[in-house]
Formats: C-alpha cells, structure tokens, sequence
C-alpha cells in the first residue's frame, strides 16, 4: 500500500511538472510567432502579443522578451509611448544578462522612449551605449536604425560631422542588406550634411551612389534628390549651372518647405530677388514648419541686396539673436558631453573595486576635514560682516562697469551698423559700373558681328540664296537684341523672341541653312567640329547654340526626344564635364576664339 502510494504521488508530481512545460512551452511559442512577423506584419505581432495572459508569463527571461516585442510593436505600429512600464522588465534583465542584439535593442527602444519624452540627452546616450556593444551584434538592421536615430539627435545639437559619418554607415549597412529605399533615405542626408560642412569630394561621391541606386525613376525619390541637387549647385555650381537646373525642372518640383528655401536662395543666387522675396512670403504664410535660421539668413541676403536695409538689419537681429540662443544651447547640451558622461561611467564601473579600497581611509579623512570645516566656520563668522561690505562694494562696481560696457557695445553697434550701411552703397555703385561696362563691351560684339554678316553678303553674293537669307535673318535677330541693350525695351525683346518662334516652322531647313551661313562666315569654326568627327546634324545642333538660342530653344528645335542624346554625343566627341561646363556657353566661346 506504502509503495502504491509513493508511485501515485511520483505521477502525480509529472503530471504537474508537464503541465507547468505545456503552459511554459505555449507561451513562449505566441512570443516567437509575433517575433518573426515583427519586421513584416506588426500589427499582427502586436494582436499576437495582446493576446497573452501576462500572468501566465514565468521567469525573469520570458517577461523581458514579452517586454522587448511589446515595446518592439508599439513602436513599429506608431503608438507612441512616454512611459517605461511596458519596457522595464526588458531594462532590469536585458541589461544585465543578455545577449549583445538584446541590449542593443533594448538600448534602442529605450532611447526612443525618452525622445518620445522630449529627453535628447538621454536619449541620445541609451543609443550610444546601443552602439558600444553593436561591434558584438549581427542584427545589422539594428545597428542601422540606432545609427538613424542617433543621427537625428546629432542634428538636433548641430554636430553635423557626427550626423553625416552615422548615415554613411547606416547607408553601408542597407546597401548589404539590399534594403534600396533605406538606403537612399540614408545617401540623402549625407549628402545634406556634405552640402551643409562644403565637402564637395563627399558630396560628389555619395551623388554618385544614389544615381546607381536606379531608383530615381521614382518621382518620390527624384523629386527629394533634384532637391538635393538644387542645394548643391547653390553651394558648389554656378549661376548657369542653376539656370540649367531651373530650365530642366520647369516648376516640376514639389515645393515642400526644404525645397522652397533653396530655391528662393536659388533665384537671390541669380539676382532675381523679387521671386525670392515672393517664395519666402508664401513660405511665411503657409503656416508649414520650416527651418527658421535658414529662412532668415536667406532673408537678410534678398533685403540687403534689394536695398531695404532697414528690414535687413532687422532680420539679421534676429537671425543673431537666434544663433546665440542656439550656440547657447550646443554649449550646454553638447553631443560630445554624452559620449565623455558616458566613458566616465564606464571607467566608474571598472573602477568600483578600486573605491571600496579606500573607503575607510576616506572616513578617517573625514573626520579631520569634520574638524578644520568646524575650526573654519568660527573664523568666517569673526570675519562675516566685513567680507559682505567688502562684497557689496564689488557688485556695485561690477554693476556700473557692465552698464558702462553696455552703453559701449550700443555704440560700436551703432558705427558698425553705419559702416556696413556705406560698404553696402559703395558695393552696389561699383556693381553698376561693372553692369554698364559689361554692357558697352556686349553692345560693341553684337555691332562687330551683325557689321560681319553684312560685310560677308556684299562680298560673297554668289551665296546660295537660303544662305543669305538665313545671314540676313540672323542680322535682324541681332539688330533686335542689340536694340533692346541700348534702350532697355522690352518690345525688341519680344520681336527677338517672335522671331525664334517663326523659324520652328521649318527647323530642319534652318538648320541646314544656319550651318551653311557659319560656313561661310566661320570656316574655322565649323572645320573644328568635322575635325572632332561632329556629324551634319551635330553640327547643326551647336550652330543653334552659336546663334544665340538657350537649351529650352533648342530642346524644341529637337521636338526634345533626341535633345539629350544629341547633347551627350556632342559632349563626348568634345571632352566636356556635363557637371562644369554649359555646352551653349563652351560653343559661343569657342565660336570668338575661332
């Protein structure tokens, strides 16, 4: 009966222990199920998740990985969150006994959280103990989004360096996880912040991995990298390589805030500061979040050169004030203090051992410094009341020198304010000599050439008849533009362009005819292009140039669909960097030195 009764109560003791492994073993399934649709379907691995009877959860490990995913799928399902109840028990356990991708991702969820608080330096230091241990780590999509999320807060605190160098490795990162979108989102900040530190080389490079990418076929990443590329030829271009720009985009850019501000610098770049003043204003009053210091610092350029110096000043106060607050801010929240706090707690951690040996010594310390601060007390207070005259005295002389300085800033203020003003009025006097220079040497090319073309049809009348009349319609386009320099109307202007739209109507046969007149007045001119292997239509196609027509001109000369193509062989028969050099402006000056 006795050994009946010991092997009922063994059975009874499996039975119970397999129940407690069933129960244990269910759980733990739900966890791994909603761990692997976690990246592709979270809102199902939050429903799997919410599914789970948390009292049922057993063990320290088991409630940190609940933890981890629940705080995993709030995050990936945009639910916000301000509070670490959810995560604690993945912080208690992870960061003390887990492997190197659970704390990273624990440190990762942990610094999204104090951002979602509002606490940058928190949460920038949870994401750079993430990265500390990220060397150990193969969840590599990990380590790329705690890079992001650490580049964002470098921003925040003006370490563009810091910012630029995390989304190159972050883009590395995506590229090997063949991740395109992500990793053009990284390229694109990159080459924000090359612009922003003017690193042209960098710049450059990482311009050439988006264009590898083949994804700009997409309207959404191409109108973000023409941004870009706006921004760049405003920081490295020239104004013709902002022209081109603009001719090629014909308002086809979607003006979000970022873009706006470029091209409102794009159009101060190029002298046009009414459509920049214009942009700024609806930019103003669309109510959109924009960057202050950029607007502002665009503003003071626009009013200072459209002589309203006394809204310039005025903004340009404001623009200063707003910096110093933010220099103010960098100063006292500086990224680099993280990463030194940081260091420090990781030295005060291998140094604990170290503390604990001399604690006692430190008693007795102490106990003497007990001693001299009590002996140090009586002597302050025999001398209490002279050392507080003694201080009332400083103040007061401090406080009138700092009025004294004050009212000695205000006026060296003052004759600066005055000095830039009379800098500024010598600059503009001095531009418009040079306008008026330029003029005159431009009235006296455009009088040497049509003079040329009359000269060459009095000398050579047996010209074919389609030769000259193309010359002579060139000498009236001439005459037009020539016009409209000397007396600043914009009637010849519009004839000048009348006559651009009346020879569309027969392109092909002008072009033959325009290449035969530059035969005859230019043989040089065309002798180098057949040098250079330039076909019959080739050379038609930079005599459009030579003539005077822009690149949109010309494009609707080609009906655009052989435009580009045309342009490129042109470029590589003649060695021109379609980056550093207009081909309508290498043409015309070709056309002078020939």
């Amino acid at each position: 009966m006795l050994r009946f009764s010991k092997s009922l109560l063994f059975t009874l003791l499996l039975l119970i222990i397999s129940a407690a492994s069933c129960s244990e073993s269910y759980e733990q399934g739900i966890l791994n199920r909603a761990e692997a649709l976690m990246e592709a379907h979270p809102d199902s691995a939050m429903a799997l998740l919410s599914s789970i009877d948390k009292q049922r959860l057993t063990g320290n490990r088991q409630k940190a990985h609940y933890a981890l995913l629940m705080s995993m799928a709030l995050d990936k399902n945009y639910i916000d969150t301000t509070s670490f109840d959810v995560l604690q028990p993945a912080i208690d356990y992870y960061l003390r006994k887990g492997s190197p991708d659970e704390k990273l991702r624990t440190y990762y969820y942990q610094g999204r959280i104090f951002q979602n608080k509002g606490d940058r330096d928190n949460a920038l230091n949870a994401f750079v103990k993430g990265i500390d241990v990220s060397h150990l780590c193969s969840d590599s999509l990990s380590i790329a989004r705690t890079l992001v999320a650490q580049a964002l807060l470098y921003y925040e605190f003006y370490d563009l360096t810091s910012y630029t160098e995390n989304y190159i490795q972050a883009a590395n990162i995506y590229n090997s996880l063949s991740l395109n979108n992500q990793e053009f989102d990284c390229l694109i900040n990159a080459l924000n912040g090359s612009i922003i530190l003017y690193n042209r080389s960098r710049a450059d490079s990482l311009i050439d991995q988006c264009n590898k990418l083949g994804i700009l076929n997409n309207n959404k990443f191409n109108q973000r990298f023409q941004g870009r590329i706006l921004a760049y030829f405003i920081q490295f271009g020239s104004k013709h390589d902002i022209e081109d720009w603009m001719e090629q985009q014909e308002g086809g850019l979607t003006l979000n805030p970022n873009n706006a501000l470029d091209l409102a610098m794009a159009y101060n770049k190029l002298g046009d500061n009414n459509k920049a003043i214009q942009i700024l204003k609806i930019l103003e009053d669309s109510k959109l979040g924009y960057d202050t210091l950029k607007y502002e610092s665009i503003a003071v350029g626009v009013f200072k050169e459209m002589d309203n110096y006394k809204e310039a000043f005025s903004t340009y106060w404001d623009f200063s004030h707003r910096w110093d607050s933010i220099n103010a801010i960098k100063f006292d929240q500086k990224a680099a203090s993280i990463k030194e706090k940081h260091q420090i707690e990781l030295m005060a951690q291998n140094e604990s051992q170290r503390h604990s040996r001399i604690i006692w010594g430190c008693i007795g310390g102490i106990i003497i410094l007990l001693m001299g601060v009590f002996i140090l007390i009586l002597l302050f207070r025999s001398k209490k009341a002279n050392e507080k005259l003694a201080l009332e005295e400083v103040k007061s002389k401090e406080a009138e020198n700092a009025k004294l300085k004050a009212e000695k800033d205000m006026v060296a203020l003052e004759n600066e304010r005055y000095e830039l003003e009379n800098k500024n009025l010598q600059l503009e006097m001095d531009k418009k000599a040079l306008e008026a220079e330029n003029l005159a040497h431009r009235v006296t090319e455009l009088e040497n050439e049509s003079e040329s073309l009359k000269a060459l049809i009095d000398v050579k009348e047996e010209l074919p008849q389609e030769v000259q009349d193309t010359i002579k319609i060139r000498i009236e386009m001439l005459n037009s533009l020539l016009a409209s320099h000397i007396t600043d109307n914009d009637q010849y202007v519009k004839q000048y362009d009348s006559w651009v739209m009346k020879l569309t109507e027969d392109s092909e046969g002008f072009m033959n005819s325009n290449r035969l007149a530059f035969q005859a007045s230019h043989p040089h001119f065309i002798q180098y292009f057949e040098d250079h292997d330039l076909t019959v239509e080739e050379i038609n196609y930079v005599c459009l140039y030579a003539i005077g027509l822009r690149g949109k001109e010309v494009g609707n000369y080609m009906k655009k669909r052989s435009h580009v193509n045309t342009s490129s062989a042109i470029r590589k028969k003649l060695g021109i960097d379609k980056h550093e050099t207009n081909i309508g402006i290498y043409v015309r000056k070709l056309l002078k030195s020939l």
